[in-house]
């Protein structure tokens, strides 16, 4: 009897497989070739899961962005205080472990694919919805933090989302270029402090 695969399932084990092998050196670089040597599979069967190399990037997003909010849920969920989940936001987002690292380089490489490549609409709006729904979240704990009193009424949540997110891109990007010359968690913790003093 042939063995059953769940497609589903299958899929997104090979775009893991490449997410690992575009974080090296790129989705671009990162032939099919070399994701179906590592994924245990024929060339061939590749286009048994996806239609070509543009569907198994879309799969890739899902996948990345997916895991990321993964990273993040786990790192909040035990904590009800919004001042202490904005903090641990911003000192967790900001850690490059391993697995963080690898997610960070393939979230800059989508950022510039996104902007430079206009080709894929499903591409784009996955990213899209993904910086959206961040931001929106981010807004739902400053909004939460003034319900209960610790910032001020007329603080603009979305406006604070938006610069806390950028802030912890920028933040991952510089470190990447510049450690071990920029202490990262001493930055985010003054920022931190900053941006509570000013909500008060």
């Amino acid at each position: 009897m042939p063995k059953i695969v769940d497609k589903k399932s299958r899929r997104s084990e090979i775009a893991k497989i490449a997410m690992e092998l575009s974080a090296q050196k790129g989705f671009d670089k990162t032939s099919i070739r070399e994701i179906t040597t590592h994924a245990g599979m024929g060339k061939g069967s590749f286009y048994d899961y996806f239609t070509d190399k543009e569907d198994l990037l879309e799969e890739i997003v899902q996948v990345l962005f997916e895991e990321w909010t993964r990273l993040i849920i786990s790192k909040l969920e035990n904590i009800d205080d919004p001042m202490e989940q904005l903090a641990t936001l911003l000192r967790e987002g900001s850690v490059m472990g391993d697995e963080f690292a690898q997610l960070m380089i393939l979230y800059v490489d989508t950022w510039r694919r996104c902007v430079r490549d206009k080709s894929s609409d499903k591409f784009t709006q996955y990213f899209k919805s993904f910086l959206i729904d961040s931001k929106a979240a981010v807004a739902a704990i400053f909004e939460n933090a003034k319900a209960q009193n610790q910032i001020r009424e007329d603080v603009d949540s979305e406006v604070l989302a938006t610069i806390l997110i950028a802030l912890i891109d920028g933040l991952i990007l510089h470190y990447m270029v510049l450690k071990p010359d920029i202490d990262i968690d001493g930055v985010s913790q003054s920022f931190f402090k900053m941006l509570q003093d000013g909500m008060k």
